[in-house]
């Protein structure tokens, strides 16, 4: 019989994303939280990686649209909702949404959890020709329209108080145009 090694290994040493993995490579880090959207860093740490267009959801109730692929810590306690349908940048945006009230509702005393929300009910807008509602009569035209409008609103309120404060014509550094860019969803980032 060959001779086996065994040897002792702290749990967290072997099971989880450290704060040490975070090395700015590889994909996104979700941990739980509303710093930064809940993005920890980037690490090349060998996990599990979970499919862009989904929603997160942390312990404290926290939504967020995931428009890029990622990892999660586990000791936030996150959770991933993978639509069983396809969505894009403005209906993530609008489902994540529906999610808001969670934050009252859950904390450290009461963490929020697949089990606890499972069976709760959202409103979702339904085509004016609906006569049930399957996921066929489910309005995504108007949720992608609702959202637009709201981004050319806060455009609009953002290119004003731009033109007051005489930052019309501002150049933008290179790392602000990157930092830009990933939150227009112009490359692998952003929310």
């Amino acid at each position: 019989m060959k001779t086996i090694i065994l040897k002792h290994h702290k749990i967290y040493c072997r099971f989880d994303i450290q704060k040490r993995h975070i090395n700015h490579k590889g994909e996104f880090v979700i941990t739980a939280g509303l710093s930064n959207n809940g993005v920890l860093g980037q690490s090349d740490i060998k996990a599990k990686v979970f499919e862009s267009h989904t929603i997160t959801i942390d312990m404290f109730g926290c939504a967020f649209y995931r428009s890029f692929a990622y990892k999660m810590v586990t000791h936030a306690r996150v959770f991933s909702l993978k639509p069983k349908f396809k969505i894009n940048h403005k209906i993530g945006l609008f489902l994540s949404t529906l999610f808001f009230g969670y934050p009252k509702k859950f904390g450290y005393e009461n963490m929020c959890s697949w089990v606890k929300i499972k069976n709760d009910k959202v409103i979702l807008p339904l085509k004016p020709t609906a006569n049930t509602q399957s996921l066929e009569d489910i309005d995504f035209d108007f949720m992608e329209k609702f959202i637009a409008e709201l981004e050319q609103c806060r455009l609009a309120e953002l290119q004003a108080y731009l033109k007051a404060t005489g930052l019309e014509n501002t150049t933008l550094s290179n790392d602000e145009e990157n930092a830009l860019n990933v939150f227009n969803g112009n490359n692998s980032g952003g929310g």
